[in-house]
């Protein structure tokens, strides 16, 4: 339902509980936190490491609610022809609503107590050492994913950045068939057909089949 009239029918839709969707572990670190990671996605698929059953990582042009971090969505007016976020901006360029372009892909993470793999979330941009860092080290050296990285994070909140740094190259291929990998699409970023997009964004849209998941963001 795209419009939705009546307080009894309003609280029902938000009350109503999130479909399951397709859960994705996510790297979380603490400021000054330091850990070992290995990138089980890589950035074309005529890498020679290319998994073709872990896939591309992916970058995506998002909009946020700037009131409401967890309501982002997949820019669409390219797709559609129609945006709701596009609109906002366009409405007021200073309300935060512009489209910005984020990188998604899977890690192995080496914490030093634990591996697992996890979903590694990034901002794209010419001030964005990390990315630029990935992308400019897959353009000289064809992957990314043959060998260590370390990671760290420095900061919290809006002020925080990572250090990147590649360790040394594997010595032997690499096997990553008995890793799960989490489907990006279907896991990492949200599709919102444009008929849905005003609720979604304003938060009266929780369970709707235009959404690719419902991860906690």
């Amino acid at each position: 339902m795209s419009v939705i009239t009546g307080l009894k029918n309003i609280r029902q839709v938000m009350d109503k509980p999130k479909s399951e969707g397709v859960k994705g572990r996510w790297l979380k670190l603490d400021d000054g936190q330091s850990v070992k990671i290995r990138f089980l996605n890589e950035l074309d698929q005529d890498s020679p490491f290319y998994n073709e059953k872990a896939g591309s990582a992916i970058v995506v042009a998002e909009h946020t609610n700037p009131k409401d971090y967890k309501r982002k969505g997949i820019c669409t007016i390219n797709d559609e022809g129609r945006c709701f976020g596009c609109e906002m901006h366009r409405r007021d360029p200073k309300s935060g609503w512009r489209a910005r372009l984020r990188y998604y892909t899977n890690l192995l993470v080496d914490d030093g107590t634990e591996q697992y793999v996890a979903i590694w979330s990034q901002s794209v941009g010419p001030k964005v050492t990390s990315t630029n860092t990935i992308f400019e080290y897959a353009g000289d050296a064809g992957s990314v994913s043959n060998l260590i990285w370390r990671l760290k994070r420095n900061g919290t909140g809006t002020d925080t950045n990572y250090v990147l740094l590649p360790l040394n190259q594997d010595t032997e291929p690499f096997d990553q068939s008995t890793l799960e990998t989490f489907p990006l699409l279907e896991t990492a970023v949200r599709q919102v057909a444009y008929a849905d997009q005003e609720n979604f964004y304003m938060g009266l849209l929780t369970d709707n089949a235009s959404l690719s998941t419902n991860a906690e963001w």
